[in-house]
Parts: C-alpha cells; sequence; structure tokens
C-alpha cells in the first residue's frame, strides 16, 4: 500500500512539468518557481483534498496561486507608495518621486523582517494598533513600541549618506 508520501512524489513527479509550463505561460520567469513551489505546498498541506485525477486540480490551485500574487506585487507597489509618500517631503519633479520610491524600497529592504512586517501591517495593511498587535502576536503597547521603532530606523535608512544625485546634476548647492 502506497503511502501520502509516495503518492505526493508521484504527484510531483508527474505533473511538475505540466503545472510550471501553465504557470509560465501567465507569469514572469521571475515568480515561476515560487509559484509551482507554493502549489505543491497546498498539495501537501491539503492532500486528503486532492482528487485521483489530480491534474485539474493542480490547475485551479495554480489558478489561485497566481492570482495571489499579482495581488502581492500590487499590495508591494502600492506599500512603497504610501511609505514614499509619508516618509517623503513635497517633492517637485516626476524624477524625484521616483527617486523617493526607489529609495523607500531600498530602505524597506535594509530592515530586519520584524521592523519591515510592523510597518506592512499598519501602511500595507490598512490595521490600526490594536489588530495590527493581535497579527504580530503581542500587546498594543509591545507593538506600538516596534512601530516606533520601525519608523525611527525607516526615517535613519532615508537619511542621504550621500548627496541626491539629481540635485548634483543640476549645480544646486548639496
Amino acid at each position: 500500500m502506497a503511502t501520502a508520501q509516495d503518492r505526493f512524489t508521484r504527484i510531483y513527479e508527474e505533473h511538475y512539468d505540466a503545472v510550471e509550463r501553465y504557470v509560465r505561460r501567465r507569469a514572469d520567469d521571475a515568480v515561476v518557481r515560487d509559484v509551482v513551489a507554493e502549489v505543491f505546498l497546498v498539495v501537501w498541506r491539503r492532500f486528503d483534498e486532492v482528487p485521483a485525477e489530480p491534474l485539474p486540480w493542480l490547475y485551479a490551485t495554480a489558478q489561485r496561486t497566481l492570482a495571489n500574487e499579482v495581488r502581492g506585487s500590487r499590495r508591494r507597489t502600492q506599500l512603497v507608495a504610501r511609505v514614499a509618500e509619508h516618509a517623503a517631503t513635497a517633492i517637485d519633479d516626476h524624477a524625484e518621486d521616483v527617486v523617493g520610491m526607489v529609495s523607500v524600497a531600498a530602505a524597506m529592504d535594509r530592515l530586519s523582517e520584524p521592523d519591515q512586517e510592523a510597518l506592512r501591517l499598519v501602511a500595507w495593511e490598512g490595521l490600526n494598533l490594536r489588530e495590527a498587535a493581535r497579527a504580530a502576536g503581542c500587546s498594543i503597547t509591545a507593538f506600538a513600541m516596534r512601530l516606533h521603532r520601525a519608523r525611527h530606523r525607516l526615517r535613519q535608512e532615508m537619511t542621504w549618506t550621500t548627496p541626491n544625485p539629481l540635485v548634483a546634476l543640476r549645480g544646486e548647492p548639496t
């Protein structure tokens, strides 16, 4: 009698290429492997729901996983814009706006994962302190302190250590 692991391995080996082709036709190369991996993670987690003929179920799972990826990408873009809006001062020029958004994204990337998560829960997910604290698994006071420190670290990361290249190009004093 085949074990669950044996059945999973068979499903994976028989259908990985088909699922990958399905995803590759619908997504950028950069996310294909992640999406396919997520599909098979869903298979493992919901193994009892996988039908005897799994390919159509795998395609439906891939479709939902791709939709989640698109929503996540859209939310990441919106988060960068929101954080840039909150962190930046008035920006007169579109080029400076782009530089600001890129700077915020780079600053966010340099923060620790807990700091990023605290900022995301409030700025991206739009949660209030009570909801964000519950999502983070801590008290409101602890989360408020975590958020305060994360915002402080983000501001520190946002300070220019070198002159703004756009200002230097225009010949303005630095």
